[in-house]
């Protein structure tokens, strides 16, 4: 777990494309921390990293939430505290790690390059860094004791607080604010769009693109839980109940059952602001840790389950799906944003006719096997027989497949860490 980062920032300078990040500003939320009991993990105050808007785009804004799992356990949440996915001691530090390359960092819709990003270059860009272990969902009001530590659940308050700060940065007189977010910044979004949106004037055009969080709850390939469980622990453990970012009409859906809202499928039928999501439908992530299987039957059952799903999406809604066995790797990625195609469109095409053209558009080529569509990249080839060399399926089918200290090694080759998606190395 300590040596998480130090190796993740050793990788990600190998493979990220080089920038120069020096526009971007590093805010941390110390009074929060002192009035609010905004914290990480660890008790430190959070914080994120900003590039002012110019031009057109100084009045509108975007975010990123940060991904990077979440801690199943009290020993296990002790010892993300210690990491920089529960602490924030080191994000001076690591801004230019995190901005080169984790979840594609300042790149593909995040790019201030016109020729990248020709529609957002200029555009108010946040990329708020991922210390609570929980999607940005928990409150539990008190310090939590295990054994000679004491760690915070305390999400769902910094969220709050990075709201409050946008809101007096200028977010509150903003034309357009785009929520994004991957893996479980990419839940942070499902789970929260409504409560974003809630909390901005009616005047600012909000909208969600929540880019691989689509978690589903799924039995691995046998046909017995696998990740489910740990979900509900995270959900009870944390205190998502007592946030008030949670939808109150998923709750009140599963009054018995009201861990379910933590996972997308179940809270995006009562998610009333427009989103456009993103997401492989053979997620590299959920077919290692969900359905623990590189045969064919479960993937097409996570493929179908997913699309099943978000093909009930309302009207003003969007999705762009795609058959590359990948996780976090193209909508904030230089190559991968630009030239990964499905449907026709590339996603920055798509994404730009939903959102300017407010066209309809759910992509979704479900007759592709796993890494059929050409413009995956090479990156992606043969992943299959990747996963199953590195252990990443246990030869007794039990839930797992990783630690913390072979977590490096699955984000690197899955998109977390690296800015261009063909420069990730197989």
């Amino acid at each position: 777990m300590k040596r998480l980062f130090a190796a993740a920032a050793a990788a990600s300078a190998q493979l990220a494309f080089a920038g120069n990040y020096d526009t971007w500003q590093l805010t941390m939320l110390e009074d929060a921390a002192k009035e609010k009991g905004a914290v990480c993990l660890d008790g430190t105050a959070s914080g994120y990293y900003m590039e002012p808007g110019t031009g057109t785009g100084k009045d509108k804004w975007m975010v990123h939430f940060q991904g990077g799992g979440w801690c199943t356990s009290l020993e296990l949440c002790v010892g993300r505290a210690q990491t920089s996915l529960g602490s924030s001691k080191g994000y001076a530090d690591e801004k230019e790690t995190i901005l080169a390359g984790y979840d594609g960092g300042a790149h593909g819709l995040f790019s201030n390059d016109p020729k990248v990003n020709p529609d957002f270059h200029n555009w108010n860009k946040v990329y708020a860094r991922y210390c609570d272990g929980g999607s940005r969902a928990g409150d539990v009001p008190n310090p939590v004791v295990v054994g000679d530590s004491t760690i915070y659940f305390r999400g769902g308050r910094i969220l709050e607080a990075m709201l409050d700060d946008w809101l007096g940065k200028g977010l509150a007189s903003a034309s357009d604010f785009i929520v994004g977010g991957c893996s479980a910044g990419g839940l942070t979004v499902w789970l929260h769009l409504d409560y974003i949106r809630s909390r901005v004037p009616d005047s600012v055009r909000v909208t969600g693109v929540p880019q691989c969080g689509y978690f589903m709850d799924l039995p691995k390939y046998d046909g017995t839980p696998c990740y489910t469980p740990q979900y509900r622990t995270v959900y009870e453990m944390m205190g998502v109940n007592a946030s008030k970012t949670m939808s109150a009409d998923c709750l009140a859906a599963y009054p018995s059952e009201q861990w379910k809202c933590f996972f997308a499928q179940y809270a995006m039928p009562f998610i009333k602001t427009p989103y456009f999501a993103v997401n492989s439908f053979y997620d590299r992530w959920q077919a290692d840790h969900i359905v623990h299987s590189e045969q064919r039957a479960p993937l097409h059952a996570l493929r179908d389950d997913m699309i099943a799903n978000l093909s009930r999406a309302p009207v003003s809604s969007g999705y762009f799906t795609y058959s590359c066995v990948n996780h976090c790797g193209y909508l904030n990625h230089d190559a991968g944003w630009a030239t990964l195609t499905s449907g026709g469109m590339s996603l920055r095409t798509a994404f730009s006719r939903w959102y300017f053209n407010r066209s309809t558009v759910r992509i979704a080529e479900i007759s592709e096997e796993p890494n059929q569509n050409p413009t995956c990249g090479s990156h992606d080839a043969d992943w299959l027989q990747w996963a199953s060399s590195r252990g990443h399926f246990t030869k007794d089918g039990t839930c797992g497949g990783r630690d913390e200290d072979t977590w490096l090694d699955w984000a690197g080759l899955s998109g977390h860490i690296a800015a261009d998606a063909t420069a990730i190395l197989v």
